[in-house]
């Protein structure tokens, strides 16, 4: 997505204005510390511009600030990121001002990057397209909220998503259905919500009983989201449920077997084991990427989609950092 980026940094009021005056920015990302918490008068100087007035800007204020922010920054400010700066959230906010500005872009005819009119239609279709970033970014934090009490870290929650899409791409989905495993794959935990801290928090092998309990957060991870009208929570309603399922048919909570499982659930499960595996947590040391990727192939066809495995061997881990 950041592929082909340009980026340019200034570092004073007049370097910035000087810069912009002479050049049309898709995105201005203003850091409001340097500006002795006060950012507003450089903001409006730049909205002011002719080619400016439609530019996108984000701030990064200090936490204890963001609401005073919100209240009086200018309208120009598309959206506010709290310092410092926690990298997968920063990530997740630039995924959907990407998509914006892209949108927005792709909005505008040939090459003219000025509408002149903008009807009912042009306001309806932007509206939803807000609405589906923000239900995003609802989502991210939907599953940070499912894996909080499990010591899991925000960067596991977007690694997730992010394999998952690159395991639907190489398997031939199309551009929408990725998107949604995307969105969707990092709430397949948020069942965990129920199971009692002793049991998720345990450092020891569970019990038989802490097992079966354990293993009701897919059920409840099913009956959160099942209900909702989003295209997303379905897809997560239906990951939720299946992605411990195993493609020999030994898993939970049904036991489904091969092309039963739903495909989201297979892609996540791969997903899901593989980055476990090479992460530390409570009860284990994180292994190895080879011996994680060994293990994955080894029980292809049994615990995994073989096609799954297959697609994330030859193309996926390489492309996310650990």
């Amino acid at each position: 997505m950041f592929e082909s980026v340009d980026l340019k940094f200034c570092d004073s009021n007049f370097a910035a204005l000087n810069w912009v005056g002479e050049n049309q920015p898709d995105l201005i990302v203003i850091d409001d510390r340097q500006f002795n918490f006060d950012s507003d008068p450089l903001i409006g100087k730049l909205l002011k511009l002719p080619h400016c007035a439609d530019t996108a800007v984000l701030v990064t204020v200090d936490s204890e600030r963001i609401s005073d922010h919100a209240r009086t920054s200018h309208t120009g400010v598309i959206d506010f990121i709290r310092q410092p700066l926690n990298y997968p959230e920063l990530l997740q906010r630039l995924r959907i001002l990407s998509s914006l500005i892209e949108n927005r872009c792709q909005s505008l005819s040939g090459n003219d990057r000025y509408p002149l009119t903008l009807d009912n239609s042009r306001v309806d279709s932007n509206r939803s397209f807000l609405d589906q970033c923000y239900e995003k970014d609802t989502l991210m934090r939907l599953a940070k909220a499912g894996e909080y009490r499990d010591e899991v870290t925000g960067a596991h929650v977007a690694r997730i998503g992010l394999f998952s899409r690159q395991i639907a791409t190489a398997i031939g989905l199309d551009e929408l259905q990725c998107d949604v495993i995307e969105q969707a794959a990092p709430l397949h935990d948020i069942g965990k919500i129920g199971i009692p801290d002793r049991i998720l928090q345990k450092a020891g092998k569970f019990t038989d009983q802490e097992r079966e309990h354990m293993k009701s957060h897919t059920i409840i991870g099913h009956e959160i989201l099942k209900e909702s009208p989003s295209k997303y929570l379905q897809m997560g309603a239906e990951i939720a449920l299946s992605h411990h399922e195993k493609f020999d048919g030994s898993g939970y909570p049904f036991g489904l077997k091969g092309e039963d499982i739903p495909l989201s659930a297979r892609i996540v499960a791969v997903a899901d084991v593989f980055d476990a595996l090479t992460s530390v947590r409570p009860y284990k040391n994180a292994w190895s990427v080879e011996k994680a990727l060994d293990y994955m192939k080894h029980h292809r066809g049994s615990h995994f989609d073989p096609d799954c495995v297959n697609a994330f061997v030859e193309n996926s881990y390489k492309n996310v950092s650990l």
